[in-house]
């Protein structure tokens, strides 16, 4: 059997490393180092001319005296440029690197909009499953539990769970304290138990911007549902 024809495409040779491939992520720094430096350095011949010591051509001089003053403008500049640069960045075009990522559940929430609710609660219940301490997937099975998917006590539930969260933030801790009491106001029928955790939110947070909307809640509550120790039965004999 014949060997193979030898291919007629030539080789491709080689790619050149540039200076710029050499130097890596520095490179920008060192051109900018060099430019405005190699213009600063030429500002030494006038002084060179004026200093010149008798006896040393100028020739040699010059070029001498240049590439010295070149050599040390570059170095300095180039040691403020690279941590300059670095900070400038930071500030004006940030990676997101030092801030800490935050899931927004699109998964889940793209179920909801498409109106697959069983689905995205699935998905939510093995998030709760597989971290106690998820607080916001917690909160947001919760909202769906307590509206579409109309079962308020599993919304109840994951919201008391929230609260035994340790370290829980005020503000969260406050809207999750007030979604319990809707609850209890609302489909769960349990005014006295939303009476409860309204005292407990205001003996927590007494200086919060809501406590004035909590103890007029609270007033309310209490106004509707409790009975006034004062009034005097209604007697059963009739008249």
């Amino acid at each position: 059997m014949a060997p193979p024809a030898p291919s007629s495409r030539p080789r491709r040779r080689p790619y050149p490393r540039t200076l710029g491939d050499r130097l890596g992520p520095d490179a920008a720094h060192v051109y900018k180092a060099a430019g405005w430096t190699g213009f600063g350095s030429l500002m030494a011949i006038p002084v060179v001319v004026y200093h010149m010591p008798p006896g040393i051509p100028a020739v040699l001089a010059l070029p001498l005296a240049v590439g010295l003053c070149w050599a040390l403008m570059f170095s300095v500049a180039y040691l403020l440029i690279r941590p300059g640069v670095g900070v400038a960045r930071f500030y004006l075009a940030p990676t997101g690197a030092s801030t800490p990522y935050e899931d927004q559940f699109s998964l889940e929430e793209a179920l909801v909009m498409q109106e697959r609710l069983p689905e995205a609660l699935a998905l939510y219940e093995a998030r709760i499953a597989a971290d106690p301490a998820d607080a916001r997937a917690r909160v947001r099975a919760a909202e769906l539990y307590a509206g579409p998917a109309g079962d308020p006590r599993r919304a109840a539930e994951l919201l008391r769970d929230v609260q035994r969260i340790p370290g829980l933030p005020s503000g969260q801790e406050l809207y999750v304290g007030n979604r319990l009491a809707d609850l209890y106001l609302g489909p769960l029928a349990t005014p006295a138990r939303a009476l409860v955790e309204l005292r407990r939110l205001l003996d927590r947070y007494p200086d919060s911007r809501l406590a004035p909307q909590l103890r007029a809640a609270i007033a309310k509550l209490k106004a509707e549902h409790v009975p006034d120790p004062r009034a005097e039965p209604v007697s059963g004999s009739g008249i």
